[in-house]
């Protein structure tokens, strides 16, 4: 039984701490768009760059999903600002929502019960992010396209989802 829950432990722990050698620093925020909710990543020094791993637990549908994302950012563009950066990223997430859905059937439209639906996708992310000098924090706006499917029967795919994050980086 302590097996079941050191091993997953011990690679949580891996895996939000890291085992780097290089300088490396974490974001914690909010993420405001079709899929708000709150997200942490870790980003570490990789050649002319930064390369890294995020997760987000967002809200939607009256559900819950959690998504985990390898993200990359490219050095700053100095020709606007060194504190501006580009990054891009792709994941999946997984998760349900609540819902209340209509359908048309035989010329009548039909509501069923308020019914969870299990749902798994695919992610990307583009972003432009701005880091303050004076305090350690990061406004950050963003796209994340997503292709989803829900059990049973439905797909989603949402290729503007626009967004804006805050974030805390330490």
């Amino acid at each position: 039984m302590i097996r079941k829950y050191i091993l997953p432990g011990i690679f949580l722990f891996i895996l939000f701490t890291g085992c780097y050698g290089q300088n490396s620093y974490r974001q914690a925020g909010l993420r405001a768009g079709y899929t708000g909710g709150f997200f942490y990543q870790k980003l570490t020094q990789a050649g002319n760059g930064e390369t890294g791993l995020m997760a987000m637990l967002s809200f939607r549908g009256r559900g819950l999903q959690f998504t985990g994302m390898k993200i990359f950012m490219g050095s700053s563009l100095d020709e606007i600002s060194p504190d501006l950066f580009f990054g891009w990223g792709f994941g999946g997430h997984a998760g349900f929502i609540s819902g209340n859905p209509e359908f048309y059937s035989d010329g009548r439209y039909y509501y069923s019960e308020n019914n969870i639906y299990a749902l798994a996708g695919i992610d990307a992310l583009g972003f432009l992010e701005y880091r303050f000098r004076e305090i350690p924090v990061a406004i950050n706006l963003n796209i994340k396209p997503f292709f989803e499917i829900e059990l049973p029967s439905h797909f989603l795919l949402m290729p503007g989802d626009i967004g804006i994050s805050v974030a805390y980086y330490f």
